[in-house]
C-alpha cells in the first residue's frame, strides 16, 4: 500500500526523500566502534612518540661518537687535574768547618751524577756543578800517561797498581775502596763505566795504614761519608797525607782516596744561587791525560 502510495503521488504533492525511522537506527555506527577508533589512535601515538625519542637518543649518541678530538681534548682537560712537573734543582751544598787546626771545605753534590771526563777543560761547560782533576798523571820517558789503571767509559786507557784507593763509576753505583787486586776494574769494562786509582785514605772509618806521606801540601779528597753521601773535600792549608787522613776520619768519613791536590789542580762547585767557586791555576798548561770526575746535573736542567 504505502508502496503504491509513494509510487502514485500526484504532481501537486512534495516528495520527501529520506531513510525511514528503521533503516536510520541500522545506518548509526554502534558506540562500541568509536572506542575501539580511539584505543586504536592512541596506540598509534604512543608507537610514534617511542620511535621519535628513540630516534632522538641515536642521533644524540652518534654526535658524541664522532666529536671533534679538539672538544673532547678541551673537555678532558678541564675535567682532569693534572700533575705539575717538578723539576728538582742540582747544586752544590758548601761547608766549611776546622777540625783540630786544619781547615776543611766539604762539597756535597745535589742532583747531580758523577763520570769521568778525560782531556783539558778549557771552559767548564755550565752543566758540570761540581769537578776536580782526579787521578795522577807523569812523565814516562818523554811522555805524559796516566799514573795507575783508568779504564773511561769502558776503555782502558792506562793498566798499573802503584795504588791501593780506587773509585769505581758504574751505571748507578760509585764504590770508593781498598783493594790492590779489585774485580770493579774488569767490572768497569764490562759495563762500559769509569775506574781510575789514587791513594787510599780512610777505609771503614779508619786510617790506612800505608798512608805514610809526611809531606807538607794541599790536600783533596773523594769521600764516602757515614751517612752515605758522596763529597769532595779539601784544604786551603800545607798539611800531610796522614794528617789529613785524621781529621777525615774525625769529620766522619767512611772511605776517601786521594784527588789531585796540588796548588795548580782545579777544582769548582757552583752553589743553590748560581755562584761557581773555582781552585787551581786556569792558566797551567796540563797535558792531555788530564783528567776530572765531575758532576753533571740531571738531565732536565741541561
Amino acid at each position: 500500500m504505502r508502496m503504491d502510495r509513494l509510487d502514485n503521488i500526484s504532481e501537486n504533492e512534495i516528495r520527501v526523500i529520506g531513510a525511514s525511522p528503521d533503516m536510520q537506527q541500522h545506518e548509526q555506527p554502534p558506540k562500541r566502534s568509536v572506542w575501539y577508533v580511539v584505543a586504536i589512535a592512541l596506540i598509534a601515538l604512543i608507537i610514534g612518540l617511542i620511535a621519535f625519542f628513540n630516534r632522538l637518543n641515536d642521533n644524540m649518541e652518534q654526535s658524541q661518537s664522532f666529536a671533534p678530538v679538539d672538544s673532547v681534548r678541551v673537555q678532558t682537560n678541564r675535567n682532569v687535574a693534572m700533575a705539575p712537573i717538578v723539576t728538582k734543582p742540582s747544586y752544590v751544598e758548601i761547608t766549611d768547618t776546622i777540625i783540630g787546626n786544619v781547615s776543611l771545605h766539604r762539597y756535597i753534590p745535589v742532583n747531580a751524577k758523577p763520570k769521568l771526563v778525560v782531556g783539558l777543560i778549557k771552559d767548564i761547560p755550565p752543566y758540570y756543578i761540581l769537578g776536580a782533576m782526579a787521578a795522577d798523571f807523569g812523565d814516562y820517558n818523554g811522555e805524559y800517561r796516566i799514573a795507575g789503571a783508568f779504564v773511561h767509559q769502558g776503555e782502558m786507557l792506562s793498566h798499573s797498581k802503584s795504588k791501593y784507593g780506587f773509585c769505581a763509576l758504574l751505571k748507578d753505583t760509585v764504590v770508593i775502596g781498598n783493594d790492590l787486586t779489585t774485580a770493579y776494574f774488569e767490572k768497569a769494562i764490562e759495563e762500559r763505566g769509569d775506574f781510575f786509582r789514587q791513594h787510599a785514605l780512610v777505609h771503614d772509618g779508619e786510617v790506612v795504614n800505608k798512608v805514610i806521606s809526611q809531606i807538607g801540601a794541599l790536600r783533596r779528597s773523594l769521600c764516602r761519608l757515614n751517612d752515605g753521601r758522596l763529597c769532595i773535600i779539601d784544604t786551603d792549608m800545607t798539611v800531610s797525607l796522614d794528617d789529613f787522613a785524621k781529621v777525615l776520619c774525625q769529620y766522619g768519613v767512611k772511605e776517601a782516596i786521594a784527588l789531585m791536590g796540588t796548588g795548580a789542580a782545579v777544582r769548582w762547585a757552583v752553589d743553590e744561587a748560581g755562584r761557581r767557586y773555582i781552585a787551581g791555576a786556569d792558566e797551567f798548561e796540563f797535558p792531555d791525560v788530564v783528567n776530572y770526575i765531575v758532576w753533571e746535573k740531571a738531565h732536565s736542567e741541561k
